[in-house]
């Protein structure tokens, strides 16, 4: 058996949904500290956090776009996410944090989902190398975001 067979685990649909609830928990529970350390001003902590992940993303660009950007990441979080670019307005058509607020009955929106939006413009504005800001538009089966680039 090579290396990378020994690594490949058969999991039943049970146990997916019981590692959502895990990771939901842990991820609500995260988001809520951090909530409630900042005082609801979790951005600051998000996009620093992004900005620290697009410098470990295996991805080279070359005075990239935005829309180039978007869709670099769209590949990188495909298993989660499910989303594209028109114009400034980015829309969330698939979203595992949805499904998270879900399972764990919170309000789309709220804690954990500010803090995954003020991640993702830090991801976009380290791979931009420009300041980016987003405002949720719409919150429900579909969510968007407006990129604001400076």
């Amino acid at each position: 058996m090579s290396d990378e067979q020994s690594y490949l685990l058969e999991l039943s649909p049970e146990d997916y949904q019981k590692a959502t609830v895990e990771v939901g928990f842990l991820l609500d529970a995260f988001a809520a500290t951090i909530d409630n350390i900042m005082g609801g001003n979790t951005a600051p902590v998000g996009r620093i956090a992004g900005r620290d992940t697009a410098k470990k993303l295996p991805v080279h660009l070359d005075n990239p776009t935005l829309e180039e950007i978007v869709e670099v990441l769209h590949a990188q979080m495909k298993a989660g996410f499910d989303f594209a670019l028109k114009g400034e307005e980015l829309t969330f058509k698939g979203c595992i944090l949805r499904q998270i607020c879900e399972v764990r009955k919170i309000e789309t929106g709220d804690a954990l989902c500010r803090l995954f939006h003020a991640y993702f413009d830090g991801i976009v504005n380290g791979l931009l190398c420009r300041p980016v800001k987003s405002t949720i538009g719409a919150i429900g089966e579909t969510c968007t975001l407006k990129l604001d680039v400076q």
